[in-house]
């Protein structure tokens, strides 16, 4: 069994499923997902989440106001 802990494997489940984390980290983490429920439980979840989150937003745009508003945002210098 891995040696990574619940802790760990829950702060870089996003990363991991995202495909941000180097093979050697996939892997514990697979491993890991594989033998704890808690840990596959949460990760299902996640997928399930991101899986209707991707159909439902599914070629839908900000309005053109509230994207010119964020990009006002991102420009401004973080104070």
């Amino acid at each position: 069994m891995s040696h990574i802990d619940c802790d760990k494997v829950l702060e870089q489940l996003w990363s991991y499923l995202d495909g941000e984390v180097d093979e050697a980290a996939a892997g514990e983490l697979e491993e890991h997902i594989e033998h704890c429920l808690d840990c596959r439980d949460h990760a299902g979840f996640e997928r399930r989440l991101r899986e209707v989150l991707r159909q439902k937003c599914l070629g839908e745009r900000a309005p053109t106001e509230l994207r010119t508003a964020l990009m006002r945002l991102l420009d401004k210098p973080q104070q």
